[in-house]
């Protein structure tokens, strides 16, 4: 406590701080204004952190657009008031046409953050082939009619409404537009929508230009939305919008058929939690919650708290936890549907208490998968709680920025590129076959106290999803800090090799770290992928709820609202 209370002192005197936001009847942390707008009116209006949750989530949808869009797909996590558990899984699924073999591979690796090897054309990254049937719309509609009290019509008034008249575009999303011309401007409608005459991009705000902002408008989105709330997700799914998808696949050489959006359904899951410290972790089974609960079981032997926030034993600690987790993630998670993952191992306390064997303070392990037979830059994410005991996290995704850059004519719908996250070789757990879902790394986790909410989070960021959740608990429950502060604070990073280690933990720590064996670099907060969490305290003693955001990057608008 000694040393975070002396981290904090610094880095008051050295940067501004944000505080948590503090309310007693709902909160929304998110990644834009006008998301959290939208949850808090909805819940002044009388809905619940449900129906709140479904209409932040499609306005995300318009004014995240490199990031998310209803051409997208996600996970969310729900706590209900009645005290259910639910994961809502709304991946997306790959066409039936799929097949191992689909693309022609070529002797170097992909350019991107996966690892595969590479595609001839990047075809499973840019364009028609690349794209999955999108499971955003129903997994929010189903959502909204199970755990929500308002009408979809309703809760899709505010998204139709930013759509139709346009949102002032702000420095994230005008750098996204800005690196994605040189790959996705070969695509007519994506040069329409994002840029301006079909040349440049659009003038960021700026408090200079604050009266006559830039507006990214996207009237065929807003009319795609309110056909939606007019007739329900079969609009999108068995309607014109479907017609539309598979017309414009079915004349650029995609695969997506009207079957395939027909038949697609997201799946309703009331996994059984798991544990960490006494308190009950409600996480995905089938995605980046089973690499989370395992990180989490095998630091559960430790005594993080009496090391110290930032000290060596800490850092070096959830640098191995996290290697050894992926390690397994890499090596034996894939659908489940169709291939065996033994899921009950990797959860297990006992697998944990094996894998924590491979740990010493006196040299780095050497990280490799363990033997649980025996027994995923750009992505969104909102959390929001209200008075009476519901919260929800919501992760949703196009997978890379503007997903496969393709925009469905007359529909402003900017499709994903989750065929990037299935191995194009085949012979491996995570290889393609139709209709084969990826493994997901969005990660949306509700840990509960005594079957209420204690603390939900979430975080944009692929592979560093997991380890950014990760540090956020723990950073909660071993060293006691505040929601904003545990966001805050700095992190590290790694899958199985390399450790990215903020800078604004001590060198002699990172030098301790190096020696010991482990490949480190110490790099600035500013340059790195921690992930970028959002999260919520609900103290139902206090009566009181905590909100807090990662908004260290530049020009970033992520902010924690309530009422």
């Amino acid at each position: 406590m000694v040393r975070f209370l002396t981290y904090i002192f610094q880095r008051r005197l050295s940067r501004p701080v944000r505080e948590s936001c503090i309310v007693k009847n709902g909160v929304v942390a998110s990644k834009h204004p006008l998301i959290g707008k939208t949850g808090v009116d909805i819940m002044r209006k009388g809905g619940n952190a449900i129906d709140a949750a479904v209409a932040s989530a499609f306005v995300d949808c318009v004014v995240e657009p490199a990031m998310n869009g209803i051409g997208g797909e996600g996970v969310m996590a729900i706590h209900t008031a009645k005290g259910e558990n639910i994961i809502i899984d709304y991946v997306g699924r790959p066409s039936k046409n799929c097949t191992p073999d689909m693309y022609e591979l070529i002797e170097e690796a992909e350019p991107g953050w996966m690892g595969w090897r590479r595609t001839r054309n990047d075809e499973n990254i840019v364009g028609y082939k690349a794209a999955v049937v999108p499971g955003t719309v129903a997994g929010l509609s189903k959502a909204l009619e199970l755990y929500g009290t308002m009408e979809l019509k309703e809760v899709l008034e505010p998204a139709i409404k930013i759509a139709e008249e346009g949102f002032i575009v702000g420095w994230w999303t005008v750098s996204h537009i800005i690196s994605g011309m040189e790959t996705f401007s070969r695509f007519p409608h994506w040069r329409k929508l994002f840029l301006v005459d079909g040349l440049y991009p659009p003038r960021p705000y700026n408090h200079r230009l604050r009266r006559s902002p830039s507006l990214l408008v996207n009237k065929d989105l807003a009319r795609t939305l309110r056909l939606i709330s007019e007739a329900g997700p079969e609009a999108f799914y068995k309607g014109e919008v479907a017609e539309a998808i598979a017309n414009d696949m079915l004349e650029n050489g995609g695969l997506i058929t009207l079957e395939d959006l027909r038949i697609y359904e997201p799946l309703v899951l009331k996994p059984t939690p798991g544990t960490y410290r006494g308190l009950e972790v409600v996480y995905d089974p089938s995605h980046a919650g089973l690499t989370l609960i395992e990180m989490l079981n095998i630091l559960e032997g430790f005594d993080l708290s009496s090391y110290g926030f930032g000290s060596f034993k800490h850092l070096h600690l959830l640098a191995e936890a996290i290697g050894l987790a992926f390690s397994d993630r890499f090596e034996f998670m894939g659908d489940p549907e169709f291939i065996e993952v033994p899921q009950k191992t990797l959860a297990s306390k006992k697998y944990a208490e094996e894998r924590r064997k491979e740990i010493s303070f006196e040299r780095a392990a050497e990280i490799h998968p363990g033997d649980p037979w025996h027994s995923e830059e750009c992505t969104t994410v909102l959390a929001i709680a209200d008075s009476q005991g519901n919260s929800v996290v919501v992760n949703q995704t196009l997978v890379n920025i503007f997903g496969c850059g393709v925009v469905v004519p007359g529909t402003g719908i900017v499709l994903n590129n989750a065929m990037y996250g299935l191995n194009p070789e085949p012979g491996h757990a995570n290889s393609i076959n139709g209709r084969k879902r990826r493994i997901q790394n969005v990660c949306p986790i509700i840990l509960l106290k005594e079957g209420a909410p204690y603390l939900s989070v979430g975080a944009p960021g692929g592979r560093a999803i997991q380890p950014s959740i990760v540090q956020t608990i723990v950073n909660v429950v071993d060293f006691g800090m505040d929601i904003q502060s545990a966001i805050d604070s700095p992190r590290i990073v790694r899958e199985t090799d390399e450790v990215l280690i903020d800078n604004r933990f001590s060198k002699e720590v990172y030098e301790k770290l190096l020696s010991i064996g482990h490949r480190g670099f110490y790099i600035d907060n500013e340059i790195g992928n921690w992930g970028r969490p959002v999260g919520i305290v609900s103290d139902f003693e206090k009566g009181l709820l905590y909100g807090g955001c990662d908004c260290s990057f530049l020009g970033f608008e992520a902010e924690a609202v309530g009422f």
